[in-house]
């Protein structure tokens, strides 16, 4: 009874251990990426940022406007400004202004801030199109370096079957007195040779898994299953573009180089606007205010009706204001002298940012190419490698060829599989890291 309800129980688990196991394909692993990757949300932040910024920038060309109010308590002798007179006495005032002001002039201050900020939010918002790219390009790596470990896992366990089964073929040989033991410890030291790299594989496995789900920001101790890739032999032999042809819509397309691009126009219209920092500045002001105090009188003594005052004090004003920088500590020589090594500095970067968009494509390409010239080797020496191997099985079987020659044969077909299978992914991860840098990658299309 008790190991009834120990088996319905255990049955359970397995059963909801199934039921909670989630497959993931390439493009599912895509998107919780880009939904969950803590570097696109910065970057996705500091676009944000850089546009309130440009918007600010914007605004920096209106005019401002403030009120005030006050109310104010004074005791002993003072200047009322309100009723115009030198009192001792308790004092109670107020009043309340409206101000404006705009500028006019500040030597295209404004102008080239407002073109700078522009600048900065596109090249904040291609900074954002590329780490999705880079976060894109990170997991079809990932993911099809597992998919690759799981076929070279699935070619490991069929060589073991085979080696089992000839040991089983060899054990009935043995006890029917028609084979011999140095056969049957053959095959053993096989297996076991075949285990090892079966547990070698299965703990690169689950390496690649764990640095698949941590890269996907998931939490490792729910179950994940990742979907396999189909691919035809025609996607694999595709003739490849002309290298000058790849690099250009790469080229074009890179968001990193728009960014650096973007990033020295920027540079550049700071630069301006620190060279026009010695030019005087002209702004307008206007205000309007009245007040009140306890010291203005009526005839009959009484303190005049705040109303009457407010109407009586009123006052308005309005002026020009030049500001002209004849002496500032060197300050506006020394921000030219920063922006200029900023915008230096930016030209580098740009510089910089080519060359690594012409490596990376460079590299990618030469790995496309030799990736394909060995799958196809792979492929036509696999076909002779299958047909000596199941030559060479049939005349061990019949007892026409030593083992040594048999092992020779299973191990070459072996590393036809694995090469083959290596080659195969390495065309898929080369082919798709070179979609995702010229733009043509499509994840419905995988």
């Amino acid at each position: 009874m008790k190991k009834t309800l120990y088996t319905a129980i255990l049955s359970l688990f397995a059963l909801a251990n199934v039921q909670a196991q989630t497959t993931l394909t390439l493009e599912e692993c895509i998107n919780i990426a880009l939904e969950n990757n803590l570097s696109l949300k910065r970057a996705r932040n500091s676009s944000i940022s850089a546009k309130a910024q440009m918007v600010q920038s914007k605004m920096n060309f209106l005019p401002s406007l403030s009120a005030g109010a006050s109310y104010n308590w004074n005791e002993g002798l003072q200047f009322d400004q309100t009723s115009g007179n030198l009192v001792n006495t308790t004092t109670l005032s107020g009043g309340g202004s409206l101000n404006a002001s705009m500028v006019i002039f500040n030597g295209m201050s404004n102008i080239y801030n407002a073109q700078r900020a522009n600048f900065q939010y596109q090249a904040a918002e291609e900074t954002v199109r590329n780490t999705e790219l880079q976060t894109e390009r990170d997991v079809v790596v990932a993911f099809l370096d597992l998919i690759s470990t799981r076929e070279q896992l699935k070619i490991a366990n069929q060589t073991n079957d085979l080696y089992k089964e000839q040991l089983e073929r060899e054990e009935k040989r043995e006890r029917a007195g028609v084979g011999n033991m140095e056969q049957v410890y053959n095959f053993r030291s096989q297996i076991a040779q075949q285990e090892l790299i079966i547990v070698t594989r299965q703990n690169q496995l689950q390496s690649q898994e764990l640095r698949l789900i941590q890269l996907l920001l998931l939490d490792p101790s729910d179950n994940y299953e990742f979907a396999g890739i189909t691919v035809n032999d025609a996607e694999l032999e595709a003739e490849l573009e002309a290298y000058a042809t790849v690099y250009d819509n790469a080229r074009e397309f890179s968001p990193s180089l728009r960014s650096a691009e973007l990033a020295l126009q920027a540079s550049k219209k700071s630069y301006r606007q620190s060279q026009f920092t010695w030019m005087p500045s002209l702004s307008v002001g206007a205000s309007y205010g009245t007040g009140w105090s306890s010291n203005v009188k009526a005839q009959d003594g009484t303190v005049l009706d705040l109303s009457d005052q407010f109407r009586n004090n009123e006052y308005k004003s309005a002026g020009l204001n030049l500001n002209i920088p004849l002496f500032t500590r060197f300050q506006n020589r020394t921000q030219m002298q920063v922006s200029k090594i900023n915008y230096l500095n930016s030209e580098l970067t740009l510089q910089d940012t080519e060359n690594q968009l012409r490596n990376q494509v460079q590299q990618a390409y030469l790995d496309l190419l030799n990736a394909k010239s060995t799958y196809a080797a792979a492929k036509e020496s696999l076909v002779n490698l299958e047909t000596s191997f199941e030559f060479s099985k049939t005349r061990y079987d019949n007892g026409t060829v030593d083992f040594v020659t048999y092992l020779e044969n299973v191990n070459a077909r072996n590393v036809g599989e694995l090469t083959l299978t290596q080659s195969k992914y390495a065309i898929l991860i080369r082919q798709m890291v070179l979609d995702i840098y010229t733009g043509q990658f499509e994840l419905a299309n995988k």
